[in-house]
């Protein structure tokens, strides 16, 4: 069955999200739906799996609105439709390259977003607000150990500025907020990853892609470093922070990295790990997936070597356990792409993973 207390907690809550049509938002979205809640979307659907998403989603209830972020107006007439239990922004440019092929507008997206989102809802005062920005929030000294949340926050590339700027604002807007509603928090993602993101440009998408055509997997940095966790994971974790900061158990303002324990895992390490779950689900007959990974040495741009983030404090303050190991999401991943190449619809899929990931309490499930 369906864990009991978070349907208890969701069922009838109204939650507006921006960027629900995006990666992590439609599986919000859907885990959402799943515990009963009435869910509306805010999102400008400008490429064609965002639009995709919206349509699939609308089949699944929910309530999606097209819009930009940078539209204050048009924030205020979305937040402004219903009273809000909850509200999750989630919506931004999220690529370090397209900040530096497009640095006015992912300056613009993500900073002007948070401004837009935020003082709608100090004028209309929903509940809870949780806003989202990334672990490239922080100066990065290439430090052998993990970010904390007090560490100081910098820039180094436009995604990178756009991002500590929006804390920025965050911080400030907590501030006016006080105790009062909305009740608000700051989360800090490490690298989601999970079936269903084909943003150009990222390790799991190309991966995918380059498994499905029999070829080799090519790795910008494979002895890179990064908090990679399975998109469940991180949507279980917004949903406690959500019920902690409605029960006045967490102070609001409060800042979480959303990390898995450890030390982070390498691209490489999750190359092999995709490859290897791809060649054990083939079909016996079937032309055998090249599952060799190519190191290819010419970066296509500057990215740091190593980022680790410690996500102790939102394990400790919100009792989140991650349930994923990084095989286990690379399992999960293969799962997701082979149900939709075998001709299931993505919201089934993903569905149906949401299902397994409610159904189950014990950790290292097989998919």
């Amino acid at each position: 069955m369906v864990d009991a207390g978070l349907t208890s907690r969701w069922r009838g809550r109204r939650v507006l999200m921006t960027g629900h049509s995006g990666f992590i938002g439609s599986w919000l979205a859907l885990t959402l739906r799943k515990l009963g809640a009435e869910v509306h979307g805010f999102a400008l659907n400008g490429d064609r799996q965002t639009q995709v998403r919206h349509a699939w989603l609308a089949d699944r209830g929910v309530r999606g609105a097209v819009g930009d972020v940078r539209d204050f107006d048009a924030v205020h007439r979305a937040m402004t439709a219903v009273p809000y239990d909850a509200v999750f922004h989630l919506a931004a440019q999220p690529l370090v390259r397209a900040g530096l092929d497009d640095p006015r507008e992912t300056l613009s997206t993500n900073i002007d977003g948070s401004i837009n989102v935020l003082e709608a809802a100090r004028r209309c005062e929903p509940t809870v607000l949780v806003h989202v920005t990334s672990d490239k929030c922080y100066r990065n000294r290439a430090w052998p150990w993990p970010y904390r949340e007090t560490d100081d926050l910098g820039g180094g590339c436009p995604y990178s500025v756009s991002k500590a700027a929006a804390e920025v604002v965050f911080e400030g807007y907590a501030e006016l907020f006080g105790d009062l509603c909305p009740r608000t928090a700051s989360v800090r993602f490490g690298n989601v990853i999970g079936g269903g993101d084909f943003a150009d440009r990222r390790l799991v998408p190309d991966a995918m892609a380059a498994l499905r055509a029999g070829q080799p997997i090519r790795l910008r940095r494979p002895t890179a470093v990064r908090p990679w966790q399975h998109v469940l994971d991180v949507v279980h974790g917004l949903l406690l922070l959500a019920d902690h900061l409605a029960d006045e158990v967490v102070k609001p303002g409060t800042v979480y990295n959303f990390a898995p324990p450890g030390d982070g895992a390498t691209a490489r390490e999750l190359a092999h790990s995709l490859a290897a779950h791809w060649s054990k689900t083939q079909e016996a007959g079937a032309p055998t997936s090249a599952a060799a990974v190519v190191e290819e040495s010419e970066p296509l741009f500057a990215e740091e070597e190593l980022l680790r983030l410690d996500g102790r404090r939102a394990a400790e303050e919100l009792g989140w356990r991650h349930r994923f190991t990084l095989d286990a999401s690379a399992a999960a991943i293969v799962d997701w792409h082979r149900s939709v190449d075998d001709g299931a619809r993505p919201d089934e899929t993903t569905t149906r993973q949401i299902d397994a990931f409610l159904d189950t309490q014990a950790e290292g499930w097989q998919w």
